[in-house]
């Protein structure tokens, strides 16, 4: 259920979001969920209390493991939100060559832990 809502969440937030707009804003906020499935997403609450929702693309996502998030979960980020290419097919993750086609997506670009 989580991953569909989150696969959800995720379509959602590219059809308020657009590539123009999304890229290079940065916002700060806590960590409140991570989700994985065919990709994983990151939910931020920034300080108004709104909820950002996009895939996990920054180098410190692959860090994030679901059974370890804890000493995550509630940090202060700063965090980069762009687009990333991904393949939409319904078949693959990323772009592999078996990809039908592939559209820009929200993405946590960056990631940086706040003290």
């Amino acid at each position: 259920m989580k991953k569909t809502l989150y696969v959800l969440l995720a379509f959602l937030s590219v059809l308020f979001f657009t590539a123009a707009n999304a890229k290079d804003q940065v916002i700060e906020g806590v960590i409140s969920e991570y989700i994985c499935g065919d990709r994983c997403g990151l939910t931020i609450v920034d300080a108004k209390g709104r909820e950002h929702n996009a895939l996990c693309a920054a180098p410190l996502c692959e860090k994030f493991d679901e059974s370890d998030m804890s000493k995550f979960k509630g940090r202060k980020v700063r965090v980069t939100i762009g687009s990333v290419e991904m393949c939409v097919d319904g078949q693959s993750v990323g772009l592999e060559e078996s990809c039908q086609g592939s559209d820009k997506m929200v993405a946590f670009t960056k990631i940086i832990l706040l003290k």
